[in-house]
C-alpha cells in the first residue's frame, strides 16, 4: 500500500504545471474588457489604450503558457495527468476544460438573450412597406442589410461545421498511430477556421460601408409629402451599419466579435498543436490535448449554428 501510496503522490505532482500564465491572462482579459466597453461607450479616447493594453497581456499570458506546455511536455500521456478520487474516469484538465465551457455557455446565452429580447421588443421594418414612412421604432435585421451577401453567411457555416469533422478525424488519426495524417486534418481544420475569419471581416467591411438607401428605398415613390430622412433609420444609418449606429448594430457586432474571437483563439491553439505535430507528432498515448481542443472547437461552431439563424434569418 505505501509503494501505491508513493506512486499516487509521484503522480499528482507531475500533472501540475506551476505557473502564473493563468493569472496574467484573466487579469488582461478584465483589463480589454474594461478599456472596450469605455471606449465605445464615452468620448475619451484614452479607454482604447487601456483596451491594447489589456489585449498585449492577454497575448502575452496566452503565449507563457503555451510555452510552459511546450517545454514541460504536460501534454504527453497519461503519466503527466491527475486524476481525483471521486473523477476517476476524467483528468484533472478535462474536467477544466468542461468547467471553462460552462462558462463560456453563460457567456454567449446571455449576448443571445439580450438580442432575442431587444429583437422581439420591436416591430420589423419591411422595406417594401414602409418605405419613405416615419414611425418612431423599427428594427432593422443584420439579414436585411446583409441579404446579398447571405451567401458568405452559409459558406462560414459550412467551413464551421467541416472543421468539426478535420478535427474528429485528427483524433482518430492519432489515436490509430498515424501522426501525419493527423497533422495534415489539423491543417484542413486550420484553414477552415481562418477562412471564416477572413470572410467575416469582409463582411463587416461591407456592412460598415452600407448604403442603406440604395438598398431600402430602391423603386420607392417618396413625392406624397414624405421626407425620407424623417424615417425612422435616417440617423442610425447614414454612416453604415455598425456598432455604435444603432442597438442592433450594437447588438450584432458584439455577438459575432466575441464568436469570432474565440475562433482566433482557437487558430493560435491549432497553430501550437500543428507545431507539436510536426516535432514530435500525436499518437495512440499521446492524443489529449487534441482532444481537449476538439472539445473547445465543437463548442465554438455549436455556437455559431445559434448565431447564424437568431442574426442573419429571424
Amino acid at each position: 500500500m505505501s509503494g501505491d501510496h508513493g506512486h499516487d503522490d509521484h503522480h499528482d505532482h507531475e500533472g501540475h504545471i506551476n505557473t502564473i500564465a493563468p493569472f496574467v491572462f484573466s487579469l488582461a482579459s478584465a483589463v480589454m474588457f474594461i478599456g472596450l466597453v469605455m471606449a465605445t461607450a464615452g468620448e475619451n479616447s484614452g479607454y482604447w489604450f487601456v483596451f491594447l493594453l489589456g489585449l498585449a497581456g492577454m497575448i502575452t499570458g496566452f503565449f507563457m503558457w503555451i510555452q510552459d506546455y511546450w517545454d514541460q511536455d504536460s501534454e504527453e500521456g497519461e503519466d503527466m495527468e491527475t486524476y481525483h478520487d471521486f473523477w476517476d474516469t476524467i483528468s484533472t484538465r478535462k474536467f477544466g476544460m468542461w468547467i471553462f465551457l460552462l462558462t463560456e455557455v453563460m457567456v454567449f446565452s446571455t449576448l443571445l438573450s439580450a438580442y432575442l429580447r431587444y429583437r422581439a421588443a420591436v416591430p420589423d421594418y419591411d422595406p417594401g412597406i414602409d418605405c419613405g414612412l416615419q414611425f418612431e421604432d423599427c428594427w432593422v435585421p443584420a439579414a436585411d442589410v446583409i441579404r446579398s451577401h447571405l451567401v458568405f453567411g452559409v459558406i462560414n457555416t459550412f467551413a464551421l461545421l467541416l472543421s468539426s469533422l478535420t478535427v474528429v478525424l485528427a483524433l482518430y488519426a492519432a489515436k490509430n498511430n498515424n501522426p501525419k495524417a493527423a497533422t495534415r486534418y489539423l491543417m484542413v481544420t486550420f484553414v477552415l477556421g481562418a477562412m471564416f475569419l477572413v470572410l467575416k471581416l469582409w463582411e463587416w467591411n461591407e456592412m460598415r460601408h452600407y448604403n442603406f438607401w440604395d438598398e431600402a428605398h430602391y423603386g420607392c415613390d417618396v413625392t406624397k409629402g414624405q421626407n425620407i430622412e424623417d424615417h425612422c433609420i435616417a440617423p442610425k444609418y447614414a454612416d453604415g451599419f455598425w456598432i455604435d449606429t444603432s442597438l442592433e448594430g450594437s447588438t450584432f457586432y458584439i455577438t459575432t466579435g466575441t464568436h469570432g474571437a474565440h475562433v482566433f483563439v482557437g487558430l493560435i491553439a491549432l497553430g501550437y498543436l500543428i507545431a507539436k505535430s510536426n516535432k514530435e507528432g500525436y499518437n495512440e498515448e499521446y492524443h489529449d490535448t487534441i482532444e481537449l481542443f476538439g472539445l473547445y472547437w465543437h463548442y465554438v461552431d455549436v455556437v455559431w449554428v445559434f448565431v447564424f439563424p437568431f442574426f442573419y434569418l429571424y
